[in-house]
């Protein structure tokens, strides 16, 4: 599958908003200021969010390119389909002066997915790495078989018969595409007794990776991160946690971050939530 890295400035765009609306509706308009030639593309394609640092955070699904209009905007139909409300009222007050940002094109996306990735680990389509930040896009191939596991489906046979590790930097790492299966088969590794009730629950606070159960009846909400994780992550396991707590009326409510490798700044962040645990994986989950 074909695919693009880009640069996205929290400070104009949340993302989060955009999760919202992908759980509500089929399609969101993502404006971008750089033309991308669409016709090199097969479609659907992959678009790797860069959003600070040297971190690729999400990974959205993107149907089609087509030309920036502000009529995406202003014409009320329309942006109900594919903005989020808040965007829309950002364009009519326009903060931050957004109305006379050279937009250039609209990214179709059908979906929007958590994807802790190394950005300077991508590699570009005609050979070579990826040495900074996009100004505007790069063409990149998807790491490993990453550009089939936004919603794997592997049994367990497979898992068995196909190797779940691979060499990378002196350290084995899991495979991207089975890492949701690899945890999935492995709970009691995770916590004793912890018992798995969804898988990929669809929310209007977003997509949860897995929604699980202790032994003393507590929901318990895992993320999974496949490469190293970022203070961002606790923002987003607490949202989640957050609408567990209100829709299944309990405020016994846990979260686990499962990651590749742990970040200072997200243990930092941690340690001020009490409810929330990290946990990093190797050859097994520890």
């Amino acid at each position: 599958m074909d695919a693009i890295l880009f640069s996205a400035n929290p400070t104009m765009v949340m993302v989060d908003d955009a999760i919202r609306h992908l759980a509500e509706h089929d399609e969101l308009y993502w404006s971008v200021p750089f033309l991308i030639d669409r016709n090199k593309f097969v479609f659907p394609i992959l678009g790797y969010m860069h959003i600070c640092g040297n971190q690729v955070e999400y990974v959205a699904t993107i149907k089609e390119i087509i030309p920036f209009s502000p009529q995406h905007y202003e014409d009320k139909e329309l942006s109900q389909r594919v903005k989020p409300a808040i965007w829309s009222r950002e364009w009519e007050e326009n903060l931050e002066n957004c109305r006379s940002y050279p937009w250039k094109n609209a990214l179709v996306m059908t979906r929007i997915e958590p994807f802790s990735y190394n950005t300077y680990r991508l590699e570009k389509y005609g050979g070579g790495v990826v040495r900074l930040p996009p100004q505007g896009y790069i063409r990149v191939l998807p790491p490993g078989t990453a550009a089939k596991s936004i919603t794997p489906s592997v049994s367990k046979v497979d898992i068995i018969q196909k190797p779940l590790l691979v060499a990378s930097n002196q350290r084995s790492v899991l495979v991207e595409s089975h890492l949701e299966d690899f945890v999935v088969l492995q709970l009691q590794e995770i916590e004793p007794g912890l018992k798995l009730l969804e898988r990929q629950l669809s929310t209007p606070a977003g997509r949860l990776d897995l929604l699980c159960q202790d032994v003393l009846g507590r929901y318990v909400v895992v993320e999974l991160k496949r490469q190293q994780g970022t203070d961002q992550v606790v923002g987003q396991i607490l949202r989640y946690m957050g609408w567990v707590q209100e829709n299944y009326a309990s405020d016994k409510v846990r979260g686990i971050i499962v990651v590749g490798k742990k970040d200072t700044m997200m243990l930092y962040a941690v340690k001020a939530v009490p409810n929330i645990q990290v946990k990093e994986f190797k050859l097994s989950i520890e």
